[in-house]
């Protein structure tokens, strides 16, 4: 089975994946929200192979994910920072980090505690949130169709009406 290409689907959640779908994205993500910047650390912390390292960069870079510069220490060499636009997938990582722990647990505890820096003290799970601050669960959200959506995006969202679990 081939993968199917998304980048014609009109769906967000296709977009997305198109973009950053693949599971060594999100380790490489991850790491570099940890403050890897070269490859060479990429690979080595990873054990991923060269060319799928710079297969997967080439993609984040492309999507202006991440940036490639010029290395401040070495000239030679290159790093690759998160933009803004990477920046703002740190809550899919943290919701990614959020479900692991819930249904895939290391027995010896939580692999990774996150911190406000402000006070030291845990941050709260991701959620969806009402306009009034309230946790919403799947259950509680009507889903409608907007201004962009396409007739199998509207013909979808009929089937999330009769949603019920």
């Amino acid at each position: 089975m081939s993968k199917k290409d998304f980048k014609d689907l009109n769906c967000s959640i296709a977009q997305t994946l198109d973009q950053i779908g693949e599971h060594w994205t999100f380790m490489i993500l991850r790491n570099a929200f940890m403050g890897i910047r070269r490859f060479e650390d990429f690979q080595q912390q990873l054990s991923i192979s060269p060319t799928v390292l710079s297969q997967r960069l080439k993609k984040l870079t492309e999507n202006d994910i991440l940036e490639k510069r010029k290395s401040k220490t070495d000239g030679r060499s290159v790093e690759y920072k998160l933009t803004e636009k990477g920046l703002d997938i740190y809550p899919i990582l943290i919701a990614l980090m959020d479900w692991g722990e819930k249904y895939a647990p290391s027995s010896c505890g939580e692999r990774l505690l996150l911190v406000d820096r402000q006070d030291g003290k845990p941050i709260g799970p991701v959620s969806v949130l009402a306009h009034d601050g309230r946790p919403l669960t799947a259950r509680d959200v009507q889903v409608r169709p907007g201004n962009g959506a396409d007739e199998p995006m509207i013909d979808l969202v009929h089937h999330r009406r009769s949603f019920s679990q």
